[in-house]
């Protein structure tokens, strides 16, 4: 299954899909890839990074535009770890892209917001926000 959906988004390197094609076109895919991680219990395995992606793109306001970068962010991810060959790295971003893409088709198309997956995903983020800021400064102190 994360084969297959790292060949899903490994197909777009060398396209640029806009927000309706994903919509219109892929969003069955995306659906029925999320739906097989679920039964799989992959979902919860991959929660908080889950999680801190989609509180990343809750930055963005517009829903198509949040769709589409975030759709451009898992190709990117995807092709550098087939670059990489890193296989862990590969199935992490597989399964919590496809993850994090349903949660924002289904937005688009309910015009619904979980609001208790929103805040959890905004604390994840910003908790991981706060720990970079920690960790830059401790860097910053040895330059001193």
């Amino acid at each position: 299954m994360v084969e297959e959906i790292s060949q899903f988004f490994y197909s777009f390197k060398t396209k640029v899909v806009d927000s309706n094609s994903i919509q219109n076109e892929y969003s069955n895919a995306i659906f029925d890839f999320a739906e097989e991680l679920k039964k799989k219990k992959l979902d919860e395995e991959f929660r908080e990074n889950f999680l801190v992606i989609l509180g990343y793109t809750l930055r963005l306001e517009d829903l198509s535009q949040r769709l589409f970068f975030t759709f451009q962010e898992a190709i990117y991810a995807i092709d550098l770890d087939f670059q990489m060959r890193n296989e862990d790295s590969k199935k992490l971003n597989s399964i919590v892209y496809i993850l994090v893409l349903e949660v924002i088709l289904k937005e688009i198309q309910t015009k619904e917001i979980d609001e208790v997956l929103k805040q959890e995903a905004l604390e994840a983020y910003k908790k991981l926000e706060e720990q970079k800021a920690k960790e830059n400064k401790k860097y910053h102190m040895y330059q001193y």
